[in-house]
This record gives C-alpha cells, structure tokens and sequence, in this order.
C-alpha cells in the first residue's frame, strides 16, 4: 500500500494481498479521519459480499473468488465508538463478465486498487438505529 496525501484528498494505491476495509482503517487512524467520500476501481482475487435484508435486519454474504475486476467501490468513513468505521458498496466483474455487486464486507486486492478519499472538514458519527438495524449517519 501507498498514498500520498494532500490538503482535501488522499489518493491510495492498495497491492497484491492488500485487504480493502483493513487497509483504509489504518490510513483513516493514521491521519486521523473523521469523514471521508471513498471511490476507487481495480482488481481483486477475493471479495465478500453481503446484502442487507431489512425484513431480518441482518446481512446474507457470499464470497467470490477468481479474477474480479473491481468496476467500482463507493462509500464513505465515519466515526463509530471512536473507531474508524468504513461503508463501501463494490460492484465487481467476474471472468465470465457477470456482474455482482453489495455491501463490501472483505476484499483482496491482485493485482493493485486505486482509491481516493475525499475528506470532509465535519465529523461524521455511526450509531445503531433500532428501527432499521443499522449503524446510521449523524452529524
């Protein structure tokens, strides 16, 4: 992994064996992030993904192996029991050319990943809402 950073965004190259979530928590702790924009592309050779069942409040998540270019990652990063906490979607292709896409739960980057965070000068807080089951936005 490498990034440079300047005033408003952190551009970040992830490289084989990199870890998506893990490896934006220790930038995120390491420049002390307390709200980003993520988008990125690339390629993995693992990805979990979930799907959020609102009925259940609860995620179904599959793993997809192989070759698997990475058509898009967007999310963002907040704030959680002052821990960095990182919401991506990734929409990925396999190499049949299907598309499948969700909640990034896990991803490994191969051959490289090219992310950029776009910071915001607010802090973005996460706090569990019972109504939907989920780690919701607050301001």
């Amino acid at each position: 992994m490498e990034y440079k950073k300047n005033k408003q965004t952190i551009t970040i190259r992830l490289d084989d064996g990199d870890e998506i979530i893990g490896s934006l928590k220790a930038i995120g702790r390491k420049e002390k992030i307390t709200g980003a924009s993520i988008m990125g592309l690339g390629a993995a050779k693992l990805a979990e993904l979930s799907h959020y069942d609102s009925r259940e409040k609860k995620y179904n998540t599959k793993r997809f192996e192989g070759m698997l270019e990475i058509i898009s990652l967007n999310g963002n990063m907040a704030m959680q029991d002052g821990e960095i906490a990182i919401h991506i979607h990734m929409s990925i292709s396999k190499e049949d050319f299907s598309t499948v896409s969700g909640h990034l739960m896990s991803g490994i980057i191969y051959p490289n990943c090219e992310i950029v965070l776009n910071l915001h000068d607010i802090k973005i807080e996460r706090r569990f809402d019972e109504k939907t089951g989920l780690n919701l936005q607050r301001f």
